[in-house]
């Protein structure tokens, strides 16, 4: 029985159909993205206080929090704006750290500095800054006869929740249209003539419609729970509200005013053809989830809507997969033209149809290779992988042609193929090791 040596041919069979095996597991596994993970140790706190000035937003509640953030560890610099209503603070940590621990130590000093901001201070927004974070999709609604209004609650509490349930997804609200609010528009001068306030209308609605729980009531074996609901049922029955009691008589809102089925100040607008629309951005919660085929869940979900209006469309406008798709596309179409090419090469001038298939076989072999050492180093399909795969693709085919023709020479001048190929190999390894070097430095 011979020895195991790594010289022989059944060793080298076995392990070229392992590196196919496992290669072509690791790219079904792999993610596949348009960028890489990229790690930047930023983390965005946004603090909300409706129409307070820039002024007093940076005075009250930017520089507190501010101060308050030095006490996180690995803390480079603070940048912040104070806009009408918004507070903003990048905090920029020590490259390195872990942003997750980042964001989890602000969210604690936040919370923590609450009490010390001026009383309605909504509770700060803690997100981490990820330059890949972009939408993977946009799902626009739109539809003839269907108000602004209506175009939004069915995209935020039908579409949006129909198509949450796609794996590795994640579903921002929705832009464009009008959020749906009960409004009290009030007469000024009907108000100063009865001697009330605005405040005394909002203090009447908010007392009058609510639910309150009134305990229970235990009859025989039953116990039942008994509450108070007075919530009104349409919009206009908030008209029918008292504000001011007086005796027998009493002043309620649709005297003073008028309460409307109407929405909320409108901010941002989309138009998708001339028409009114809006859109709902599909992000990529990132990890394993693959861009491909969150994109066609999404894009299957879409096709299959409920309980949606006839002249409702929805669309897919922007599909990021695409781009990922095509430069797939791309390396692939580029490596197997190169492949034929230097088939041809190496057939011609050589006439070996052997040292045409070792050359052959080895750059796909190669390639799987990469896959599985990406694979194991957590690394996703993206362009920047698939940009390198393109340029290796030409250093391993001029390392084969370097390689084959020394061994090829060897074998001419009486060599065993198995001294051949040492020889020949280890000849023009420097030579090899140079090719790949040159092209590296000239990128960098």
């Amino acid at each position: 029985m011979s020895s195991f040596s790594i010289k022989n041919p059944y060793f080298i069979i076995v392990l070229c159909l392992a590196l196919v095996v496992l290669g072509l597991t690791a790219i079904s596994r792999m993610p596949v993205d348009l960028f890489p993970p990229i790690n930047i140790p930023v983390v965005v706190v946004a603090t909300f206080y409706n129409g307070m000035p820039p002024v007093d937003i940076e005075t009250d509640i930017t520089n507190p929090l501010e101060r308050w953030f030095t006490q996180a560890s690995g803390l480079d610099h603070t940048e912040s704006r104070s806009l009408l209503g918004v507070s903003i603070i990048k905090a920029i940590f020590q490259p390195g750290t872990d942003v997750d621990a980042d964001v989890s130590q602000l969210s604690n000093l936040a919370m923590a500095d609450l009490k010390r901001l001026p009383p309605g201070t909504l509770p700060p927004v803690v997100l981490k800054f990820d330059a890949s974070s972009l939408p993977v999709a946009l799902v626009t609604v739109k539809g003839e006869g269907l108000s602004e209004t209506q175009l939004h609650d069915l995209a935020q509490f039908q579409i949006r929740n129909q198509i949450a349930v796609v794996n590795g997804a994640e579903i921002p609200a929705v832009f464009g249209g009008k959020y749906r609010q009960a409004m009290v528009y009030v007469d000024p001068n009907k108000l100063l003539s009865r001697q009330l306030s605005m405040m005394d209308v909002v203090g009447a609605v908010n007392k009058s419609n609510l639910i309150l729980p009134a305990g229970d009531v235990k009859i025989g074996p039953t116990d039942f729970y008994v509450y108070s609901n007075s919530l009104v049922k349409n919009v206009t029955d908030l008209n029918d509200v008292p504000v001011k009691t007086e005796g027998t008589s009493w002043v309620s809102v649709g005297d003073v005013g008028e309460a409307k089925d109407a929405s909320q100040l409108q901010y941002n607008i989309v138009r998708i053809d001339g028409q009114k629309s809006a859109y709902i951005p599909i992000m990529k919660s990132g990890g394993d989830s693959n861009t491909i085929q969150v994109v066609n869940d999404v894009r299957g979900l879409t096709d299959h809507l409920l309980d949606l209006p006839k002249q409702l469309v929805t669309n897919i406008v922007f599909d990021q997969s695409v781009f990922v798709k095509e430069a797939i596309k791309t390396v692939w179409h580029e490596g197997a033209t190169g492949l034929v090419l230097i088939g041809l090469i190496i057939l011609i001038f050589l006439g070996s149809a052997r040292a045409t298939g070792a050359v052959l076989l080895s750059i796909p072999i190669c390639t799987l290779a990469a896959f599985v050492v990406l694979s194991l180093m957590g690394s996703s399909i993206n362009t920047m992988v698939l940009a390198g795969l393109a340029l290796a693709f030409s250093l391993v085919i001029d390392m084969s042609v370097i390689s084959l023709e020394n061994i090829y020479r060897h074998l001419e001048m009486g060599s065993t193929p198995v001294v051949a190929a040492t020889m020949g190999g280890s000849e023009v390894s420097m030579a090899v090791l140079a090719t790949g070097v040159e092209p590296i430095s000239r990128c960098r």
